[in-house]
């Protein structure tokens, strides 16, 4: 894949979007990872390439308790990097507040903790987009929207630049943007991406220790999992296909990833727009 025409394409259509929306701020939710980077990325660009639009990017980091030392210090460097505007809530106070409220009728579990905590990042962040005539930015992509891997109503938003891309493919593009776009090893952005590049991927709210992989397929890459998905998507049951991904990951890995795939068909109904393969692939 050609990584810097899947760049340029995100930059030209995240701001073709925004003009045609009449909208001015792109609002991004800082979570230290990989997919958040890049995207602030493309929306530094945005400003950049289209001054006379004058564009404003704010960004903001919302940790609680359950995210890493190490993920709030890639946030906040990413956030110096790349943003207009920029700025971090601890939202810590907030979620025990509505938690303590939701058990007085029932009790909670370590997804619903989790998802209390999204959903109260994405009130944080639509607040600001409508006051500033904005935009929410969604950092999902295609992999977790392909494995349920997201809130409703908490860490999807408006526009996804990167949801076009598997997991896997969204590493190349941080590579490729600080291998060969932002090369200078003094620059903050060629620092923030290239943390991100390295750092674990989690869902920052505390659902399962070791990380993503450890809840999607223990022991397995992106890369795998990505081929599961995509095999499947593309050619279904087909016996010969099966038979490969069966003899190359292992009964038990494809069952889960499959599974989780099924099983969160109905999130898939409702996504957020996404800048579709077929302008860059």
């Amino acid at each position: 894949m050609d990584y810097k025409k899947v760049f340029d394409t995100m930059v030209s259509q995240t701001a073709k979007y925004l003009t045609d929306s009449h909208l001015k701020t792109m609002v991004l939710g800082f979570s230290g990872g990989l997919d958040s980077t890049v995207t602030a990325a493309i929306c530094q660009e945005v400003v950049k390439q289209y001054p006379q639009q004058e564009f404003k990017f704010i960004g903001v980091s919302l940790p609680c308790s359950s995210n890493t030392a190490e993920e709030n210090d890639s946030a906040s460097l990413a956030m110096r990097a790349f943003c207009t505007e920029y700025w971090t809530e601890n939202l810590q106070a907030q979620y025990l507040l509505v938690k303590a409220t939701c058990e007085q009728r029932l009790p909670s579990t370590l997804i619903s903790q989790g998802n209390i905590k999204a959903r109260l990042r994405m009130i944080y962040l639509y607040n600001i987009a409508s006051v500033t005539g904005g935009l929410v930015m969604d950092t999902d992509n295609l992999t977790e929207h392909n494995l349920g891997f997201w809130t409703i109503h908490g860490d999807v938003a408006d526009y996804n630049p990167i949801g076009g891309l598997w997991k896997h493919e969204v590493y190349e593009l941080c590579k490729y943007l600080f291998t060969e776009r932002f090369t200078d090893s003094n620059d903050l952005r060629h620092q923030a991406l290239q943390i991100a590049y390295g750092i674990t991927p989690t869902d920052g709210n505390g659902v399962a220790a070791g990380g993503d992989m450890a809840q999607i397929a223990p022991g397995h890459t992106y890369e795998e999992v990505d081929d599961i998905l995509n095999t499947y998507l593309q050619q279904g049951n087909d016996e010969q296909q099966m038979k490969r991904l069966l003899d190359a990951y292992g009964a038990e890995t494809v069952e889960r990833v499959l599974t989780r795939h099924r099983n969160s068909a109905f999130k898939r109904k409702r996504m957020p727009l996404v800048i579709e393969r077929a302008l860059y692939d």
